[in-house]
Order: C-alpha cells, then sequence, then structure tokens
C-alpha cells in the first residue's frame, strides 16, 4: 500500500499524464494500435537510452512516448483505483469492529444495570412515598439508582429492541472524517467513474460530490434538499432522511 506522500505524488503524475492520454486514446485507438503493441511500443522507452531515442526518427519516438504515457497514465489510474478500494474497505471494517464492540457492550451494561432498573420500578409502587411527592423527587432517587445515560440502553434492552448497528457505523464515519479529507478525497477528486445503467443513481451521487469538491465547495455548503438521494434505500430513506 502506497504512503499518503505517494498517493499525492501519484496523483501528479496522473495530472501530467492525463493529457496525453487523452490525445493517444483516440489516436492510438485510430490507427488500430492493440493493447498489447501499445505495451510493447511503451516498453521501448525504458529499452533504449535518450540519446538513442533522439537518434530515431520523430514520428517513430513520438509513437514510443505517446505509447509509454497512455500505459503509463493506465498504471498510475490503477494504483490510485486500488488505493481508494483498499482504504475503503479499511474504514468499512473498522467501522463495523467498532460497532460490533459497542453493541457487545451495550449488552453487557443493559444486563448489568438490571437490578438497578428493577429497583427503580418499584419506586412506583413503594408505599413509604406519598402520592403527593413531585415526580422531580422521585426522578431524583431513580437517578440514584441508575445513572440517566444507562435508562436508554436498560430500556431498549428490556423492550428487545435491536442495537442500532447501522447508526453506530454512520456516527463512527464522522469520527473518521479527518481521516477521509486526507486520504480519500484527493484519489476521488480526480479518478473519473464509470458504469451500467443501473448503477446511475451511484453515478449521480459520485457526479454531485465531484463536481462540489472541483468547486472548492463542501457538502455542508449546500441545501440538503440538493443531495441526490436514490442511491439511499427506501427502508433507510424513510428511516434516516
Amino acid at each position: 500500500m502506497l504512503s499518503y506522500s505517494e498517493l499525492r505524488q501519484e496523483v501528479e503524475r496522473r495530472k501530467f499524464f492525463q493529457p496525453l492520454y487523452a490525445f493517444g486514446k483516440t489516436f492510438l485507438s485510430a490507427n488500430g494500435l492493440s493493447n498489447e503493441s501499445i505495451k510493447y511500443y511503451a516498453s521501448m522507452v525504458l529499452y533504449y537510452s535518450v540519446y538513442k531515442l533522439r537518434r530515431m526518427a520523430n514520428p517513430t519516438t513520438r509513437l514510443y512516448l505517446l505509447c509509454f504515457a497512455f500505459h503509463r497514465f493506465r498504471q498510475i489510474n490503477d494504483n490510485l483505483i486500488d488505493a481508494l478500494i483498499h482504504l475503503i474497505g479499511q474504514y468499512e471494517k473498522q467501522a463495523k469492529l467498532a460497532s460490533e464492540q459497542a453493541m457487545q457492550t451495550a449488552i453487557i451494561e443493559a444486563s448489568e444495570n438490571l437490578q438497578a432498573a428493577g429497583q427503580v420500578l418499584e419506586l412506583f409502587i413503594d408505599d413509604s412515598i406519598p402520592d403527593e411527592t413531585p415526580f422531580a423527587s422521585v426522578k431524583q432517587t431513580a437517578f440514584s439508582l441508575l445513572k440517566a445515560e444507562h435508562f436508554p440502553l436498560v430500556s431498549d434492552y428490556m423492550r428487545n429492541i435491536e442495537f442500532d448497528k447501522t447508526a453506530f457505523e454512520w456516527s463512527y464515519y464522522g469520527k473518521l472524517q479527518y481521516k477521509f479529507k486526507l486520504n480519500l478525497r484527493h484519489l476521488f477528486y480526480n479518478l473519473d467513474f464509470a458504469g451500467l445503467v443501473e448503477n446511475a443513481p451511484l453515478l449521480e451521487a459520485i457526479q454531485f460530490l465531484q463536481d462540489l469538491l472541483r468547486q472548492g465547495k463542501t457538502p455542508r455548503q449546500v441545501d440538503p434538499a440538493r443531495f441526490p438521494t436514490g442511491i439511499i434505500a427506501k427502508n433507510l430513506r424513510a428511516k434516516y432522511l
């Protein structure tokens, strides 16, 4: 896996070779050169010395250099795509692991506080507490038995409500935002994406974000009503939007 500085260098190399790649994509195809032929001519740049390349006929040297730039751009592009996939997979694993650990912790904490929850329930049938006692006083007693922050955990546990792993994963991604900005944004910004017809909602979301970043803006600077939501599953849209 390339380091941050190496990835930055690859991004800059991609920018350098991109105009030549765009020209070569049309020119080489129009002249019937196969991918294998392009690879072969590209290898000539590494095989011959600069002195020998300069002594060749100009059209031959230019063809070798164009093939080299075309092939090198593809290699760099593949490196950046692999890096993007690897980093995203790494962050997904971290979020899922943190979610699993949080779920286990929540279950343990809830079960450990069941006895205290039972004592809180007993307050409602405690004859020693007058009916006219202010609720605030009862609540204060309840919090002395079971801390306020533990109430939601115990309540969900008693009602057999499952721990929302998806919500926790997304909250964990929020903690990773600095790493996203540092490691993912410059890759996402510079790569080109394509897909099949069924990928249209995903491509729409990608295009939307890339346009924002290329304008020097962030999603926080845009009205949320403009966000493309087609990529979000209907059940998640109803739950979180």
